[in-house]
């Protein structure tokens, strides 16, 4: 990388190179179909098949390097200097197996690195720079990126503590068009950045219910976002390198929908969609189908507040979707616990018994016994390995 006339130029085999990337490593094969050119990880497990998949898909890799606490251990000490030296010797192998694979094109030191156990912003800055060094003195042909929070506090000091780091990383959603206030500004980053997340809004950013249920978005509408912080990417040709869509995959984060532009079995969502009509400037051939509402009992009246609804009692759940092909659509619906509630209960299945009837669009279910928050989701499937989700919220009331 080299800047010029104040913009920055990432080089790969001597051309200019812009990230179109995917954060994961599931179907990394689609990532190079549909006119991606890298993905990212966030820790060297696996490293060695990812990036010889990479390689032999075209692909580039940004490999992640795990530092901090937890990662170090429950007992590791920031402020202990030979701890860190420990740590970055432990490291320095996997840089010196890793630095000439062909995939490679930069190395992430560390994501959201936090001060777990009393690590103040400049301690944690400071280590992540020593990893950075060390990286740099094993590796001076690939750039180093750490990852920072959206909200991560960027000043004088970042530049100056984080010296031996190339390129800054954010993980910016809702935000990311704020994000140019922490380059540009008065006591700006001022060079080299990456969008090492990026994509619909986060679930910490959506409106919540009365009982701090988060609610998703509808498909059209996280499409919609994912567009505008694309095109707001494409606006920065100074000092941008590009990103990572984030998930590139299925996760369960919020809820197993709200980030994954996959489902568990691979299908494909809108906002996939978008993405592989920016990446290659070419329209899809059949548009996913598209859930804008789901409505309970009254099939006119869509659930828009709080929806408290009674124990042990049957109610009947409509949706409305619409295919743009007019595809013929299966609709499947689940009934899972609340996550923010239940992270001690295995809240990434359904609760199959209490789903009673479906007839396409419309399902007769049975709430819990137990008070509590839930979801209702229904997905619906085109055939043509397209789908959309919705959800929404409840709270189950003992009667």
């Amino acid at each position: 990388m080299r800047y010029e006339n104040g913009r920055a130029f990432l080089y790969r085999n001597g051309a200019p190179y812009y990230i179109k990337g995917a954060a994961g490593t599931e179907h990394m094969d689609k990532v190079a179909a549909f006119g991606g050119n890298s993905i990212r990880t966030w820790n060297l497990q696996d490293a060695d098949s990812i990036l010889d998949k990479a390689h032999e898909l075209g692909l580039t890799v940004t490999l992640g390097i795990e530092i901090g606490r937890p990662l170090w251990g429950n007992d590791f000490a920031y402020w202990k200097t030979w701890e860190v030296d420990k740590k970055i010797e432990e490291i320095r192998p996997f840089v010196e197996k890793y630095k000439d694979h062909p995939a490679l094109l930069m190395w992430g030191v560390g994501n959201e690195v936090k001060g777990y156990g009393g690590g103040t912003r400049l301690e944690v800055y400071y280590i992540t720079n020593q990893v950075a060094k060390m990286v740099k003195e094993v590796d001076p042909n690939h750039p180093t990126m750490t990852a920072l929070n959206h909200s991560s506090k960027i000043d004088f000091l970042t530049s100056l503590v984080l010296s031996h780091i190339d390129v800054l990383g954010f993980n910016a959603f809702r935000d990311l068009d704020r994000m140019s206030g922490k380059i540009y500004g008065e006591d700006g980053w001022k060079k080299a950045y990456i969008f090492s997340e990026w994509g619909t809004w986060g679930h910490w950013q959506a409106p919540e219910t009365e009982w701090g249920a988060p609610k998703e978005l509808k498909d059209a509408e996280k499409r919609h976002a994912i567009e505008q912080n694309w095109n707001i990417m494409q606006q920065d040709s100074s000092l941008l390198f590009g990103g990572y869509a984030f998930y590139w995959g299925h996760k369960h984060e919020g809820t197993q929908t709200w980030f994954s532009f996959f489902s568990k079995e691979g299908l494909e969502t809108p906002s996939l969609q978008f993405l592989k009509e920016a990446w290659s400037g070419k329209t899809v051939e059949n548009a996913a189908p598209y859930v804008s509402d789901i409505s309970i009992d009254d099939p006119k009246s869509f659930v828009r507040d709080n929806l408290y609804l009674e124990s042990d009692k049957i109610y009947t759940a409509s949706a409305l979707a619409e295919d743009p092909e007019a595809d013929s659509l299966e609709f499947i619906w689940e009934i899972r616990d609340e996550e923010n509630y239940f992270l001690d209960k295995n809240y990434s299945n359904p609760i199959d018994s209490l789903i009673v009837d479906t007839k396409g669009p419309r399902v007769q279910f049975k709430t819990p016994k137990d008070e509590g928050p839930f979801r209702i989701f229904v997905h619906a499937l085109d055939g043509r390995g397209n789908f959309s989700s919705y959800n929404i919220p409840f709270y189950v009331l003992k009667r």
